[in-house]
């Protein structure tokens, strides 16, 4: 079966939730210590999230969770194109001149725009329409962030070329049972790459921000570590879009309907079922969490396991499978028979 063009993943102007990663070339250590040469570019993945941070106080697109690791790294986005149809047009000028100042940047300083440079672009309304569909567009923030890291990287090297291989590839996250998996998946990525042993030593993940946010002693005077992230939790009066309130992030709406304590030690027993030779049963404290979500506690390890593998371009409940080929013209769409295994809630 042939692959899913981009455009049927990707509905633009539409708000999603995507699952993206870019892989470096020859799946060499770019991002980390080269085994071979012994050449530490660990510093790099600092570079990510700083880049990852103004992005995200500029599109109109939540970061939910990240990974950087030695040789490539993944994003859980979501779009949200509403939040930026509300702006107005010197805003929109604003945050697209943050991003692209009108010439290369290299150095990671943000470059405020002046109010001159605004009210010129501002002006131009064509420009601004084609800027607005830009600024919720995952193709675009990737874009933004790969292209800015690559050519950092290739002027610190001394050389030009490539450093991701090709554009990013992405999958889309429909329901928030398969947005858990997800999640739990990206945030394991240091401990199965064996770079960290527990979640609170995965500095390159989000959860070690959502960790050190959460230990961290309350200083009006200080940013949260994880203020740039969206929130976790997902409150009961957060209907529709949230605008944000610290100017850091797209909006304030939480990710999924659990406490950040109950996502932590579900991710903390994952990694240790993850790791292990064999798999136990889940504890009785962590059950509940799973059958309010709808999820098959026994298949749930080995999906956040094999989750690229069984949901190659789509995850989410089956009927979502089945209206997903529907809308695209497709008998069917890879994974639809996992999704029926795993996911119970409305399937």
């Amino acid at each position: 079966m042939p692959g899913c063009a981009r455009k049927e993943i990707v509905r633009q102007g539409q708000p999603g939730i995507f699952h993206c990663w870019s892989r470096c070339v020859r799946r060499a250590f770019l991002l980390g210590t080269d085994p071979l040469t012994g050449i530490d570019h660990n510093h790099r993945r600092q570079w990510v999230l700083d880049r990852l941070e103004l992005l995200s106080a500029s599109f109109a697109i939540d970061v939910g969770f990240h990974s950087v690791m030695s040789n490539h790294l993944h994003l859980v986005l979501r779009t949200t194109p509403r939040l930026v149809d509300r702006m107005g047009n010197q805003e929109v000028a604003r945050r697209w001149l943050r991003v692209f100042p009108g010439r290369r940047v290299l150095d990671g300083n943000w470059i405020e725009p002046t109010e001159q440079q605004i009210e010129i672009l501002a002006q131009d309304k064509d420009k601004i329409a084609v800027i607005r569909r830009r600024l919720s567009s995952v193709s675009w923030f990737m874009s933004a962030l790969c292209e800015n890291i690559a050519r950092r990287s290739n002027v610190e090297d001394g050389c030009t070329g490539r450093f991701f291989e090709g554009r990013f590839a992405c999958r889309e996250v429909s329901c928030e049972e398969a947005l858990l998996i997800a999640g739990i998946y990206v945030d394991l990525n240091q401990i199965r790459a064996g770079e960290a042993s527990c979640p609170e030593d995965s500095s390159r993940c989000s959860v070690w921000l959502r960790i050190g946010a959460r230990a961290q002693i309350p200083d009006a005077s200080s940013l949260e570590l994880d203020g740039w992230l969206a929130p976790l939790s997902l409150q009961a009066d957060q209907l529709g879009d949230v605008p944000s309130t610290n100017g850091r992030r797209a909006s304030d709406k939480g990710l999924l309907s659990m406490s950040l304590e109950e996502y932590l030690n579900l991710l903390d027993w994952a990694g240790r079922e993850v790791q292990g030779d064999k798999r136990g049963a889940i504890p009785a404290h962590l059950a509940p969490i799973l059958e309010r979500l709808g999820l098959t506690s026994d298949e749930f390890v080995e999906t956040v396991k094999d989750f690229p593998r069984r949901f190659r371009r789509f995850a989410g409940r089956a009927a979502q499978f089945r209206a997903r080929a529907q809308e695209v013209g497709r008998r069917w769409l890879h994974g639809v028979r996992h999704a029926a295994r795993v996911f119970h809630k409305s399937c």
